[in-house]
């Protein structure tokens, strides 16, 4: 049995964000605000009350809009609508095609 795209799906790492984003340039979307991501519970088969990240939709110029989550202290005090921004340790993973971007945090890009 020959064994292709094992390694699509091996978690969160810098080269698939580099692959999928490259240069890519990164526009703050700031007016839907930040969401809370809610745990899932597998056996109530629910969301949960537990925030366990925060999560705002980005424009990425060339690819359209992305939904990156950032740690459950993020905050975007310091960023103002449609400014350029770049990701703070950015990682990504693929999974059945999507692509999933997790970041440290934002900041301004110079």
């Amino acid at each position: 049995m020959l064994l292709t795209n094992l390694n699509k799906h091996r978690g969160y790492d810098q080269k698939t964000f580099k692959n999928d984003f490259g240069d890519l340039r990164w526009f703050a979307t700031i007016g839907g605000g930040v969401q809370n991501i809610r745990r899932w519970d597998n056996e109530q088969k629910k969301y949960t009350d537990e925030v366990v990240a925060k999560a705002l939709d980005l424009y990425v110029e060339g690819a359209g809009f992305q939904r990156v989550k950032f740690p459950t202290t993020f905050t975007i005090s310091n960023i103002t609508e449609l400014s350029e921004i770049e990701l703070v340790n950015p990682v990504a993973c693929e999974v059945r095609g999507n692509v999933y971007v997790k970041a440290d945090g934002l900041k301004e890009a110079n």
